[in-house]
């Protein structure tokens, strides 16, 4: 009876035994990166605002006949003075909307490591309630180890075909969206997992608290692939100068999709 009764009292000393948050340095950070890189961003805007940025003039292909573009350079190629079809035409690159398109971004991934990092704080739960999270957190990367590798299967197949039919440019574009929608499902995944524990032992002890670490897991995954999309397409373009190679962008996070 005495050995039976021990054996209970362990257990509910086990029970009540509450694991404690951490704070992620990685998330840390990742908030002081994302946040230079949004006043960098700010700043290249407003500079090209007023004249002083970085002259990046596109190429393009027009599908249309028309007046060339007010905002492009005066040499046109074959000093045409409109745009014809089939014909190439040059215009600047409209960086004021790209840079506050990246600092949305920067500010987006800056929200998205804060949510992070208030999240992991927060009280994990009993040893029992980590016990569990730790087995689904072991069949969601089971899971995750096994469905990415054929995943990237296609993707290599996909990237031939895109190769082949439009060129390093457009592959290029496909492999970073493609692995920018890889690495935000990765990620809000992961969230996920980490809250359960956490959203499960707040929702006993306090409502407001509850319902706002639910905002902040759920709006990772969300936030991330958004910011991750903008950022992305924006970087881009002004890297490619050309819009017909943006459809790989797209075309490789839909693929992952």
């Amino acid at each position: 009876m005495e050995e039976a009764a021990d054996a209970a009292e362990a257990r509910n000393t086990e029970e009540v035994v509450i694991v404690e948050g951490v704070f992620s340095w990685f998330a840390a950070w990742m908030m002081m990166l994302w946040l230079v890189v949004c006043i960098c961003s700010i700043t290249m805007a407003i500079m090209t605002f007023q004249g002083d940025g970085i002259e990046r003039i596109s190429e393009e292909i027009s599908f249309v006949m028309q007046q060339s573009p007010p905002y492009g350079p005066p040499e046109q190629p074959a000093l045409a003075n409109t745009r014809e079809i089939n014909e190439a035409f040059r215009y600047h690159l409209p960086q004021v909307a790209l840079f506050y398109s990246m600092a949305a971004a920067a500010l987006g991934l800056f929200t998205v490591s804060f949510f992070a990092n208030s999240m992991l704080l927060e009280t994990q739960g009993t040893t029992r309630a980590v016990d569990i999270n730790m087995l689904i957190a072991e069949g969601v990367q089971t899971y995750m180890s096994r469905t990415f590798p054929v995943i990237l299967l296609f993707l290599v197949s996909a990237g031939g075909y895109v190769y082949v039919t439009s060129g390093w440019g457009t592959l290029t574009c496909f492999g970073a969206g493609a692995s920018l929608n890889l690495a935000s499902a990765w990620l809000g995944i992961r969230a996920g997992v980490q809250g359960t524990s956490r959203l499960a032992t707040v929702m006993g002890e306090n409502l407001r608290r509850s319902v706002q670490l639910g905002m902040y897991t759920g709006a990772i995954g969300g936030l991330l692939s958004t910011s991750l999309a903008l950022g992305g397409m924006a970087g881009m373009w002004f890297w490619a100068l050309d819009t017909s190679l943006l459809s790989g962008f797209g075309s490789g996070a839909r693929f992952v999709s």
